[in-house]
């Protein structure tokens, strides 16, 4: 298991560094051509564009999981240790929720995409291809939440979670 886990965090690191650097090197080359040489292109902004929101929906997962979401525990930080738990797992089943949502919204959004045909303007991609992150990435998201309310309920120490007086994603 301890394998199966340390494969998935390489997964989510190397596709959202990636995808996230790719597209600010395309954005960069785009400057240089257009301002210095003086010949910009048409396909880097829209392909620069979806490279940089891969990579940042890609990040949802490491950012969950590294404990870098906002929260704002002002209250929590008051209440009761066996509070903070049901506040907690509430906390982690709204974001299993959300995750599930972006998931077959994704899958929606993808099939629909697919069945019509839409392509870009520019690179003439076919849209269900760029489309395609939104259920990846709610399933990378998934798992980071189920992995932390399992912790929770286990009134293991979510490092950097609520349980050991930091913050978690809500």
């Amino acid at each position: 298991m301890n394998v199966m886990k340390k494969i998935f965090t390489l997964f989510e690191d190397f596709f959202s560094s990636l995808f996230f650097l790719v597209g600010l090197g395309l954005m960069f080359y785009e400057v240089i051509m257009r301002y210095v040489f003086n010949d910009p292109t048409t396909w880097i902004n829209e392909t620069a564009s979806i490279l940089v929101v891969w990579g940042i929906l890609f990040g949802l997962s490491v950012a969950l999981r590294d404990h870098h979401h906002i929260s704002v525990d002002i209250f929590y930080a008051m209440l009761p240790r066996r509070i903070k738990k049901a506040v907690d797992i509430f906390a982690n089943l709204v974001g299993i929720g959300f995750c599930l949502f972006l998931v077959f919204a994704g899958i929606e959004l993808v099939s629909h995409s697919f069945q019509s045909g839409q392509v870009t303007m520019d690179t003439r991609i076919p849209y269900w291809i760029y489309y395609l992150i939104m259920p990846i990435s709610g399933l990378l998201f998934l798992v980071r939440f189920i992995e932390r309310l399992i912790k929770v309920i286990k009134n293991q120490n979510v490092e950097g979670g609520h349980l050991d007086g930091n913050h978690t994603a809500f």
